[in-house]
């Protein structure tokens, strides 16, 4: 059947400086659309998308007190989510809510099961992304496309969109989930395009990302998924 609704999860981890700003961008959209965020910081987050839920009908807020993990908070919001069509959106909105259309309108209109999106086509706005996080990425990015056999350019952009049914259930990272939706999507036969969108500098807060611990956390995680998508 061909869908109808959409889904935008929103994973959080103290970012009560942008939560609002990030809703607030989210288009009026086409389709059915609900938003649920899902927080597992200590600071004000939650409180103010839940306020905010009391305006706008469509928006679900989910807090847990321990920490899950980006791609733990995601799964929690993806257990109850309704919506044909999911796309992931980080909190931050380096990626603004105003290209989800672009990124979604492919699997709306039966052209894609998945939608991939890089940030390396475009010109980037200065400081939004350092100079170690681009080598590591390009670094992933390679040795992904590689094993998957497909060519990307960008792997860990935060937002992508995949027909729900087809994934919910097959995922498991708690941590970063990006390299986790783009094997299991090649792995599962899905329909999948790259599409290119702006990336900007965060507005407040510090990036969660920590590119020697993280990048030791994408190591293991990349021979985890190898091994598993040639099982």
């Amino acid at each position: 059947m061909k869908p109808k609704s959409l889904t935008i999860i929103i994973p959080s981890h103290n970012e009560e400086g942008n939560i609002i700003a990030c809703i607030n961008k989210i288009p009026k959209l086409k389709w059915e659309t609900e938003i649920i965020v899902v927080d597992d910081g200590t600071d004000n987050t939650a409180e103010l998308a839940q306020e905010f839920a009391e305006k706008r009908k469509n928006l679900k807020v989910l807090h847990f007190n321990q920490k899950l993990g980006q791609g733990g908070a995601f799964l929690k919001a993806l257990d109850i989510a309704q919506g044909d069509v999911i796309v992931t959106l980080d909190a931050d909105y380096t990626v603004d809510p105003s290209e989800i259309e672009k990124i979604v309108m492919p699997i709306f209109n039966e052209e894609a099961d998945f939608v991939n999106t890089s940030r390396f086509i475009y010109p980037m706005e200065k400081g939004a992304m350092t100079f170690s996080h681009k080598i590591g990425n390009k670094f992933f990015t390679l040795l992904t496309s590689l094993v998957i056999r497909k060519y990307l350019t960008d792997v860990f952009c935060g937002t992508k969109a995949f027909k729900r049914d087809l994934l919910k259930g097959k995922l498991t990272e708690k941590e970063w989930p990006a390299l986790d939706l783009i094997f299991e999507a090649k792995k599962n036969k899905l329909r999948f395009i790259e599409i290119p969108v702006h990336y900007k500098a965060r507005k407040s807060g510090e990036s969660k990302v920590s590119a020697f611990k993280t990048g030791l956390t994408h190591i293991r995680d990349i021979s985890d998924k190898i091994k598993r998508y040639y099982r």
